[in-house]
């Protein structure tokens, strides 16, 4: 499917482009990463891409009308939020679907990991998963050429899904008070995963489109994007 009329700029070049996470003592600062945007903002629509995937699929399968329309919105925020990714890439004249191939097989096998087993867990890896990929992004965003930050900003800090979930997450607690314990279990098992993927933006993949191994350093510059996810498990009553 073609996304767009033009034709693309040479993507490759931009893709291997590699760049240095700074170090600051041991803390490597997440805002002064120099990522290429065709690859960061071509991660992000992968990612974003499947997200509206994963909400159609809660959707269809939503216990109630309210919950139909609330996951309804999820679908269209998330939708328009890669629909603002896929535009940015149009004006670098950068086909969407070039820009997701080098992170097409690692997108694929994070979302087979987040899947869940049913379909409260498949909400919460929604929630859980869109939160910190979101909180990542706009952390790394000051490091991107000042022409494109404020689209990218504009895109991530747009209408936010994080209400309607939260509260179709509370709904579902409260009535089946017994899956506080396994959803908990479940969110603590999403933040490594969605980790790998931050790795994935950080490093780029390897030959093989995963993501190549990160030092040790990195994982301190991450310790604010967990504390926002904390606080994201505490509105629901769960440990994180």
């Amino acid at each position: 499917m073609k996304w767009f009329d033009r034709t693309p700029r040479d993507v490759t070049r931009q893709l291997l482009r590699h760049h240095r996470v700074p170090v600051v003592g041991d803390r490597v600062l997440l805002q002064d990463v120099r990522p290429a945007l065709v690859p960061f903002v071509g991660q992000a629509l992968g990612l974003e891409l499947d997200l509206v995937a994963k909400a159609g699929r809660v959707l269809e399968q939503a216990p109630s009308l309210e919950t139909q329309v609330a996951l309804a919105d999820v679908v269209r925020i998330h939708a328009t939020r890669a629909g603002a990714f896929a535009r940015i890439l149009d004006g670098e004249g950068v086909e969407p679907e070039d820009a997701m191939r080098p992170f097409a097989d690692a997108t694929r096998d994070f979302s087979n990991l987040v899947e869940g087993a049913d379909w409260y867990e498949q909400v919460l890896a929604i929630h859980v998963i869109s939160g910190l990929l979101e909180d990542f992004f706009v952390a790394i965003v000051p490091g991107l050429p000042e022409d494109d930050q404020d689209a990218m900003l504009r895109a991530l800090r747009g209408e936010s899904a994080h209400g309607h979930l939260v509260r179709i997450l509370q709904a579902a607690i409260h009535a089946t008070p017994r899956l506080s314990d396994r959803l908990a279990v479940w969110g603590r098992r999403l933040v490594g995963d969605a980790l790998l993927q931050m790795y994935l933006a950080v490093n780029g993949p390897d030959d093989s489109g995963r993501a190549v191994p990160s030092q040790p350093r990195l994982e301190p510059a991450f310790n604010d994007i967990v504390a926002s996810h904390t606080r994201r498990m505490d509105e629901l009553g769960l440990t994180a």
